[in-house]
């Protein structure tokens, strides 16, 4: 399994408050392993303090189901949604959140695979789909950092 330095970690959170903060937003920013388990979160001074669960939950679906939450969550809305009040009764059970805002960490193994490595989550934005914009940001950036470092 890939370990994600904790100097790549901090920069990729910055990044993630720092893009929420040129949107006008304070937002919080998660980083989670291939595991679903947390590298590091941080919550802008200014923004609220529910945004750090929010950020993580949102993380921790886009890690299970290896997708952008943003284009699921509106996929559901749109074409599944017994399936979606399926999967937000699981919220809870498996800590996820099913809101727009996480972005999964995808890189292509030695056989040209695409293996979910992780995933970012980003909370603090309205409307939502800001959120996702900063999460994609992020986890675009982390992506190309993770795959140089082989």
């Amino acid at each position: 399994m890939l370990t994600m330095p904790s100097d790549l970690v901090w920069e990729a959170i910055k990044r993630g408050l720092d893009a929420g903060v040129a949107r006008q937003f304070p937002v919080a920013c998660a980083i989670l392993d291939g595991s679903s388990r947390v590298c590091g979160i941080v919550r802008h001074q200014d923004a609220g303090w529910l945004t750090v669960q929010f950020a993580e939950g949102k993380a921790r679906l886009a890690s299970a189901f290896h997708v952008s939450t943003g284009p699921m969550f509106a996929r559901l809305q749109k074409e599944r949604p017994l399936y979606g009040a399926t999967l937000a009764g699981l919220n809870g059970h498996n800590e996820w959140v099913l809101a727009e805002g996480g972005a999964p960490l995808l890189l292509k193994d030695s056989q040209g695979r695409e293996q979910c490595v992780g995933a970012v989550g980003v909370a603090g934005c309205f409307p939502a789909t800001t959120d996702q914009e900063v999460a994609d940001e992020v986890a675009s950036w982390l992506v190309q950092q993770l795959a140089a470092l082989g």
